[in-house]
């Protein structure tokens, strides 16, 4: 049987109330056989069959709910600490049913004869009570002390989350400082090495660089998705689409914008989503490229003409690092879930309409402008 962890942490002997069950169930099955006995006594003496079954039921059926409750105490969710209490309800119950037939006996002009039937009657009704009074006590302390344990966690939790932003933005002001001006240092020699002497390495060495300023630029979209969004706004999808738009290279790419949707959103982390779904598509597609942008019933899709996702190859486009080009950093799409996440938007990848790939964003909140 689990012990609860108030009887581990304090030392105290928990054989005390792991008796109590044992004692209820024994008290249960005197009571059953003092009514049987009365039973017995009625069906053979002077009484009669109605009176032996009035003794029988009134007597033992607390008797029978005594022994179910010790049986089922040690296997129930109530906890051993809860015990004593569940028991002084019992007794406190009948006791004070008993109380008030005494009461009544005091009562000038009322006499109260203690039968057999009114004992019975005062240990039946006293016993169910006080057993049911103790029970809903017990289960409304248990989740009183669950929620307390609850909150404590949370607490926790809230504190572990600020512990883990103060990293992120260390982590975003080491990326922004630290590797972006040795790498402005290195760009500016290199164009100073390009006018000094014609070498086809020297390319290649300026590709590097435009990739690590790429990687530097997720790096830090990524830091600082680790905070919800707090400058909310009213945006229209098209004139923002358009502005992404120009924003990105897009070769010989062109889009189509069929959305007249207003949504509520962080204006700054939605042209993260959408620019980085930009250059997925122009980066893993042809050089003239379709992107389609749309409506849903609940929210909006991105999609284009291009080559498309295998059906096993979607499930991990958003995982951090996962590309298929070599020029992705592999961080856009992850970028583009935490985007989503951060909107308590949904977000998945699908077929489009022309076989390339489609993404769709749900559960977005529209207004009316």
């Amino acid at each position: 049987m689990k012990l609860t962890k108030d009887f581990v942490s304090s030392g105290e002997s928990p054989r005390g109330p792991l008796l109590l069950p044992g004692l209820v169930f024994l008290a249960g099955g005197v009571i059953c056989l003092i009514s049987i006995s009365q039973t017995m006594l009625e069906l053979f003496g002077d009484g009669s069959v109605v009176t032996a079954l009035f003794h029988l039921i009134l007597v033992g059926t607390p008797g029978v709910i005594l022994m179910y409750t010790g049986y089922r105490m040690p296997r129930s969710d109530i906890s051993p600490q809860y015990y004593p209490r569940l028991i002084a309800w019992i007794v406190g119950g009948t006791g004070v049913m008993f109380g008030f037939i005494v009461l009544r006996d005091f009562h000038p002009g009322v006499t109260v004869e203690w039968t057999v039937g009114t004992q019975s009657i005062a240990l039946l009704i006293g016993s169910i009570g006080g057993l049911s009074i103790g029970i809903q006590e017990s289960k409304a302390t248990t989740r009183t002390e669950e929620l307390k344990e609850r909150t404590h966690e949370l607490k926790d939790r809230e504190q572990h989350l600020e512990r883990q932003n103060e990293r992120l933005e260390e982590f975003a002001n080491i990326v922004s400082h630290d590797l972006r001006n040795p790498l402005n240092v290195a760009s500016g020699r290199l164009e100073l090495a390009k006018d000094d002497c014609d070498s086809k390495h020297l390319s290649h060495v300026e590709d590097a660089h435009k990739r690590m300023e790429a990687l530097i630029s997720d790096l830090l979209t990524l830091a600082q998705q680790g905070q919800d969004p707090s400058d909310w706004s009213i945006i229209q999808l098209a004139n923002l689409v358009e502005n992404c738009w120009t924003n990105v290279q897009t070769e010989d790419a062109t889009v189509n914008i069929e959305t007249d949707s207003t949504i509520r959103t962080e204006e700054t982390r939605l042209k993260q989503l959408f620019e980085n779904l930009f250059r997925n598509s122009v980066e893993h597609g042809s050089s003239d490229v379709t992107i389609t942008v749309g409506d849903l019933e609940n929210g909006f899709y991105i999609e284009d003409d291009g080559p498309g996702i295998p059906p096993d190859e979607r499930g991990a486009v958003f995982e951090t690092g996962h590309t298929t080009s070599e020029q992705g950093t592999g961080l856009g799409l992850s970028i583009v879930k935490q985007v989503a996440e951060s909107h308590k938007w949904e977000i998945q990848v699908t077929e489009g309409t022309y076989g390339g790939a489609r993404f769709e964003v749900t559960n977005v909140e529209f207004t009316s402008g």
